[in-house]
């Protein structure tokens, strides 16, 4: 099977016609599907390296199939929509999807989309500390094991930087510089919130935040 095979879910036969000449001149290899349902058999028969669906599909929206696959796979996701409010958008991202393109889009921009999801690789789910969490940086989203942690932005954030810097412990004011551009004067409770509701979240994945007097955080798994 090709290293560039891409699934077409699309129920509009003009837009998959099109976008599968575009990509097939490209060079990538295109299997089609115009349900939902065809489009899941074909995620499991084909292993696809990536997944462009529309979101609103004869028989199902994508968005819950997207959540779904995302427990279990980590295979790149472009969704193209006529749903092109910010908030549409937010709830692609949200669902698990790589990246968002609304429609009407120029077909040039969506080669370039493809080919940026396709140097990125596939999301890793492997079982290394690094490995079981996975970030999405656009949506902002952490996954564990391809599990949603449901984290607010700046504990993604945070979550982000201490899983960059596992060899280090970072002290609250360099967290608090990083993560909110800006010099936190005496006040770090901002940062200490942060942590502890972090940890509750993390406790549940197997993994902690540690806190050593005099050096700061370090994220580890337990």
């Amino acid at each position: 099977m090709s290293q560039n095979l891409i699934l077409l879910i699309e129920d509009d036969p003009d837009i998959a016609s099109a976008n599968k000449i575009m990509l097939e001149l490209e060079g990538y290899s295109v299997i089609e599907a115009r349900t939902l349902k065809k489009g899941k058999e074909l995620v499991e028969s084909a292993s696809p390296d990536l997944v462009v669906m529309d979101i609103m599909l004869p028989d199902g929206n994508s968005l819950d199939y997207c959540r779904e696959l995302r427990g279990k796979s980590g295979v790149r996701i472009l969704f193209l929509s006529a749903l092109g409010t910010k908030e549409d958008i937010v709830k692609g991202l949200r669902a698990g999807g790589d990246d968002y393109l609304a429609k009407p889009y120029i077909m040039d921009e969506l080669i370039l989309r493809i080919q940026s999801l396709m140097r990125r690789g596939n999301m890793n789910l492997g079982d290394s500390n690094k490995g079981r969490l996975t970030f999405n940086s656009l949506s902002h989203q952490a996954f564990c094991d391809g599990k949603d942690l449901m984290l607010k932005p700046k504990e993604y954030a945070v979550l982000e930087l201490l899983e960059r810097n596992l060899d280090s412990y970072l002290s609250a004011e360099e967290i608090y510089s990083a993560v909110w551009n800006a010099d936190s004067g005496d006040d770090l409770s901002t940062v200490h919130n942060h942590i502890y509701s972090l940890r509750k979240k993390l406790s549940a994945v197997g993994f902690v935040i540690e806190l050593k007097r005099g050096r700061g955080y370090k994220l580890k798994e337990t």
